[in-house]
């Protein structure tokens, strides 16, 4: 269906909808803010005006670099409502490489970047920056919404937007990639969670995930707008600082849908106090999701475990699997628990995905040099195909072909760089293909020794660490840092942790740990999705030519035998 049936679809939700609950944004001390479809409906008519007075006639390809909240939700509803572009992007930092937002800009040929007054001078710096032959000229205008202003140049009126949406990759490698989604795309995707996740007009979509990755946009944002699901939107930040705020908000709002990435569930269980849990009624949590990296094997029933007397249901705990280059969802849902025997020796340190007939039709694990499909139950790069996968990157990525691959008979693969395996109804995610390390000529994943460390430390954080093959590491040798969680304790003995940390990855995978460091939380270098960055980590490593393990001179503690 074409995009003028997608404005359709939304426009009927909107209708639909007219007096009823369609998105609730949580503030500070209780406050929230409920917008019906009709609400929601002015409000887009509203925006899209503005940016006609002061962008000229649309439609527009926007890039959004917005807080999560109501403006962002406005923006994505009038800019899929008028037959526009969003590009949603993270806020600028102060931390990001200059001239981020001004390649992304160019890349996606922005009109504009939506953005409010707080932010608006780094946004400026950032377009004006990265781009010497340019001379520092920006990329695209500025446009506060809370302070618009009419941009000095006034655009003709534009085409129908081919792409209603362009995500971007995490870049936990390299450089973020632009990702265009077709409307076509995004129906079928969102189809698929319907089906196998249930979600419908009945549902409560409780988020917390950042509005401008995939998981958080697609599966928390527009996926519960075109199903007329209700969904209640909260800061990342409120989650982060604390995480029982979001179990609070399942509780409140009686939420059926909700989940995030490895490390939320592990926020919960080591940072939830008893007397926080006390009260909480979960039993309204029919699918708990949790994906976006490797999931630990018995997290789900560890998180049931701490939760069960809450009213939380063993089977609505799952691990999921996607990325922003298939829409979103690729495996995952919610099914019979099964026993630990049936789980290959390779990936039992890792949670399965539960296959469909649809989902289990479009993966192939393949060997990464032949691409010839491999067996049950054998290691290989994770492909994907089927209508949700994107046909091509934009900008100067769109000539890397390495990311796809075609058949004989003209099937197109996308070439996930994940490892992983299939074993009966599952599919196993042990990491990405550039984060391994080799051992006798087998391919050891680089979570699966961070997990295993942290293991052997309660303040050790397996979501916070970077294990990697350093530069002139012998075969079979790497290096691990590894943050300790918020507020821990100074470590007694570190040496004698480091070796039993060394003696456990040791001798369950034959990794041998020349050296280990100890890091404040939050060290290690992350994307915007807060993945860490391994590659970045050894870059910045070699580049220290043999001095000690130190990001921070300052701040590290070295653990070393």
């Amino acid at each position: 269906m074409s995009e003028t049936g997608l404005q359709r679809e939304i426009a009927a939700v909107l209708e639909q909808r007219h007096d009823a609950p369609l998105v609730t944004v949580l503030g500070r001390r209780g406050r929230h803010r409920t917008l019906s479809g009709a609400e929601l409906a002015a409000r887009a008519v509203e925006m899209q005006a503005l940016w006609d007075r002061c962008l000229g006639e649309g439609p527009h390809v926007l890039m959004v670099a917005l807080p999560a909240g109501e403006e962002f939700l406005v923006a994505l509803v009038a800019t899929l409502l008028g037959g526009g572009t969003l590009v949603p992007v993270a806020p600028p930092r102060a931390a990001d490489p200059p001239g981020r937002l001004a390649r992304m800009a160019r890349t996606c040929g922005a009109r504009a970047v939506l953005c409010t007054t707080n932010n608006r001078a780094m946004v400026e710096q950032q377009l004006a920056g990265g781009s010497a032959e340019r001379s520092g000229a920006p990329a695209c205008p500025v446009l506060a919404v809370d302070d618009p202003v009419p941009v000095r140049e006034v655009f003709a009126a534009g085409e129908p937007c081919v792409f209603p949406v362009i995500q971007h990759t995490s870049g936990s490698t390299r450089f973020p990639k632009a990702v265009p989604v077709t409307a076509d795309q995004i129906r079928h995707n969102c189809g698929l969670i319907r089906s196998l996740w249930g979600m419908n007009a009945d549902s409560v979509m409780v988020n917390w995930l950042p509005h401008y990755h995939d998981m958080g946009l697609m599966g928390c944002i527009l996926y519960p707008l075109l199903s007329g699901a209700h969904s209640v939107q909260m800061s990342p930040f409120d989650m982060i600082r604390r995480p029982a705020a979001w179990l609070e908000a399942i509780s409140e709002w009686r939420g059926t849908i909700s989940g995030g990435p490895t490390f939320a569930f592990l926020e919960c269980l080591n940072r939830i106090s008893e007397e926080e849990a006390h009260g909480l009624d979960l039993s309204s949590w029919e699918r708990a999701f949790c994906g976006a990296e490797p999931v630990p094997s018995g997290l789900p029933a560890r998180f049931h475990q701490r939760f069960a007397g809450n009213g939380l249901a063993r089977e609505a705990v799952f691990a999921c699997y996607g990325m922003a280059e298939c829409t979103l969802f690729a495996a995952g849902e919610a099914g019979p628990v099964r026993g630990r025997d049936t789980v290959p020796e390779p990936w039992a340190g890792f949670e399965g995905c539960l296959l469909s007939g649809e989902t289990r039709g479009h993966i192939r694990i393949a060997d990464p040099q032949t691409g010839q499909a491999l067996p049950d139950g054998t290691t290989g790069e994770i492909w994907l195909t089927g209508p949700s996968v994107c046909e091509r990157y934009l900008g100067r990525d769109a000539g890397e072909t390495e990311d796809f691959a075609t058949d004989p008979d003209g099937t197109r693969w996308l070439r996930t760089g994940d490892l992983g395996g299939i074993s009966g109804a599952y599919l196993h995610i042990t990491g990405r293909a550039k984060d391994v390390i080799i051992v006798n000529g087998r391919n050891v994943a680089s979570a699966e020794v961070e997990w295993l460390a942290a293991r052997e430390h309660g303040d050790l954080s397996p979501s916070g660490a970077a294990a990697f093959a350093g530069a002139g590491s012998k075969p079979g040798h790497a290096e691990l840092l590894i943050e300790l969680r918020a507020g821990a304790a100074p470590m007694d003995e570190p040496a004698s942790l480091a070796a039993r940390i060394r003696k456990a990855v040791a001798a369950s995978c034959g990794v041998r740990l020349d050296r280990i460091a100890l890091l404040p939380r939050g060290t290690l270098p992350r994307t915007s999705s807060g993945k860490i960055r391994r590659q970045q980590v050894a870059h910045d490593l070699a580049s220290l030519h043999g001095a000690a393990i130190c990001l921070d001179t300052a701040q590290v503690a070295e653990a070393v035998s």
